[in-house]
């Protein structure tokens, strides 16, 4: 539930997302579905989504809905998070590779891919995890920038270049002014449930 939270503080500080909608990845977009921690952190969702000003919840999502912007903020744990990471940007990869060989795979295809240069560096931009750099860790007292192991100098300046503007925008004391101004009525429900 922090995690969600804080993800829609971020959404709205860093992006301008007014009312971000967020969902819990899990194998199955039924309710009910998911392991004890999802089914319970649902559960707390679904209870305080009337009184969350900022959210819009909208329940389980599965890995197939991560690209096709369904939701705004994804809450998962760091786990199965960096699976679903992991898998999504190889599966870019593999999708460029196999663009590239059909794209010079003859002569034609060559002259087309010339004549649509400027397109297909676009979508090799949005695809290459190089180009985000890395991503910020929240709920911190300062700002953190994770890039992958593997960055080379590319992610690695776009990672800086990340860090610079969230320290710029004074996004981590504004995520935590968003997340302290909360209303009470979801605190106390969640430290209530916490005891039990």
């Amino acid at each position: 539930m922090q995690f969600a939270h804080l993800g829609c503080a971020y959404a709205h500080t860093a992006f301008g997302v007014e009312r971000p909608r967020v969902g819990i990845l899990t194998i199955g977009s039924e309710p009910g579905k998911g392991n004890k921690l999802v089914r319970r952190a649902t559960e707390l969702l679904a209870a305080t989504a009337d009184d969350s000003q900022g959210m819009d919840f909208q329940g389980n999502i599965e890995g197939h809905d991560l690209l096709e912007r369904r939701v705004d903020v994804v809450v998962t744990d760091g786990h199965t998070g960096n699976v679903a990471l992991k898998s999504v940007e190889g599966t870019a990869t593999f999708a460029m590779q196999a663009f590239r060989e059909a794209l010079t795979s003859s002569a034609a295809a060559k002259v087309g891919a010339f004549l649509q240069r400027r397109a297909l560096r676009e979508l090799r931009d949005r695809l290459d995890s190089e180009t985000y750099g890395g991503a910020a860790l929240l709920g911190l007292n300062g700002t953190v920038v994770i890039a992958h192991g593997d960055s080379r100098a590319w992610g690695v300046a776009r990672a800086c270049g990340l860090a610079h503007d969230l320290a710029v925008g004074r996004i981590g004391e504004r995520i935590r002014r968003r997340v302290h101004h909360r209303p009470p009525k979801w605190l106390h429900r969640l430290a209530q449930s916490e005891e039990r």
